[in-house]
């Protein structure tokens, strides 16, 4: 059943917080290499291949403010992925 399967996946989302699972994806030896995100591209593609529905509009957030010390107010957890791929790619936000 489906449903049943997405409840599963996001039971392991959860149990995994966002910023561990960047950096894990990404090679990173330290959850703190994700402040200077040594490897940005890598960073944006683990990034671009999460859902931003398997985690909750605050983990984004605080992801979004921990790799790029900026506060944000976003309103959903999309728009909070999208503003930390552009930022990781260089562009002006």
């Amino acid at each position: 059943m489906k449903t049943e399967e997405n409840r599963i996946e996001m039971g392991k989302n959860a149990e995994v917080g966002l910023l561990d699972r960047i950096a894990a994806e990404s090679g990173c030896m330290y959850l703190s290499d994700l402040r200077n995100c040594i490897s940005k591209r890598c960073c944006s593609v683990v990034i671009a291949g999460i859902s931003a529905s398997d985690y909750p509009v605050k983990v984004w957030v605080d992801a979004v403010c921990y790799m790029t010390g900026t506060e944000e107010d976003f309103k959903t957890a999309e728009e909070a992925k999208q503003w930390l791929l552009k930022h990781l790619s260089g562009f002006r936000i």
